[in-house]
């Protein structure tokens, strides 16, 4: 029997899959994501877990057909190389094909974007069935999104489609990101940022319970303990909420109206744990703005959760 080796790599974890040639998973390994490691240590840190799995399994090496990995960056699939990172921003430029094929040249290694795969399971077994054009858009520590377009994926000219996250729509205003600007969607609505916004609104004299939430240690405040503080009620993080439902809604907007897309999925750890609170903001938000009647817009939920990265590692392999 055949086996495919899937691997997800996203801000916190890296998921791990190996799945049999129905495309079932029979082994998941996780491990912590170093989001300040440079190309040779991530790279290292890859090896290591890729040689561990391998020798915990009873299959024969010549069996696997190949291992694909998703990264949360802009990458150039076709030459392997991760061109920028907004979430890992010191992998830019890493080459991680060919820096895997060093470790093992026997074993066919795809690099993808990780939103990218999960458009292409989302599309093909989860939320995107039955619909030729799709977005798919995790909102997790950051934000990215993979479309399909006429029941295929679409990367742009290199690779870059997709980074959707990065596009600007408070131009210089708001906090930094990954991606050396300010103002994008990223910085005003994905989880690592929206904490940004917390801590500056804090640090400037606001009152509010994540202070008290996060130890009194505005270092360790997380996306968690905003969602704590939205269920009981605090304002601060009500406003951020809106903040989120709000610009994410303006994003599917402005999708619509530029690629005319009907299926929005959206997807991720933010999406997951803020849940239809956030879901209506950006419903709502969208509905303000569009005015074309008659044009159904589908908005919902991921289905593949967890494992949406390595199923869709796995499809590239097929």
């Amino acid at each position: 029997m055949k086996y495919r080796l899937g691997i997800d790599i996203g801000g916190t974890k890296i998921a791990y899959g190996i799945l049999n040639e129905d495309g079932v998973i029979v082994y998941r390994h996780r491990s912590a994501t170093n989001i300040k490691a440079g190309p040779a240590e991530f790279l290292q840190t890859l090896v290591t877990d890729i040689e561990g799995i391998l020798a915990a399994q009873d299959f024969p090496r010549k069996d696997l057909i190949g291992m694909a990995l998703g990264f949360p960056s802009y990458v150039d699939s076709d030459r392997g190389v991760i061109v920028m990172s907004g979430s890992m921003a010191n992998l830019r430029g890493f080459d991680a094909r060919d820096g895997l094929h060093e470790y093992f040249p026997d074993i066919r290694t795809v690099v993808d974007n990780d939103a990218n795969i999960a458009a292409i399971a989302e599309h093909k077994y989860g939320a995107g069935r039955g619909f030729n054009h799709m977005l798919y858009t995790a909102v997790s520590t950051g934000i990215g999104s993979g479309l399909i377009l006429n029941g295929k994926i679409y990367r742009g000219a290199y690779g870059g489609a997709g980074e959707s996250g990065h596009m600007l729509i408070t131009p210089d205003k708001g906090v930094l990101c990954g991606c050396d600007n300010r103002g994008c969607i990223m910085s005003n609505a994905a989880g690592s940022m929206i904490v940004k916004h917390a801590i500056e609104a804090i640090e400037g004299g606001r009152q509010s319970a994540l202070y008290e939430l996060a130890g009194g240690d505005l270092t360790k405040l997380n996306a968690a303990h905003i969602n704590e503080a939205f269920q009981n009620g605090d304002a601060l993080a009500a406003e951020l909420v809106d903040q989120m439902g709000y610009y994410l809604g303006i994003y599917i907007y402005n999708f619509f109206v530029s690629v005319n897309m009907n299926c929005y999925v959206l997807g991720g750890g933010m999406i997951l744990h803020f849940g239809d609170p956030l879901m209506r903001r950006i419903r709502d938000t969208f509905d303000r703005y569009n005015h074309y009647e008659g044009q159904d817009v589908t908005i919902k939920y991921a289905e593949l959760k967890e494992d949406v990265g390595i199923i869709g590692a796995g499809e590239l392999l097929v």
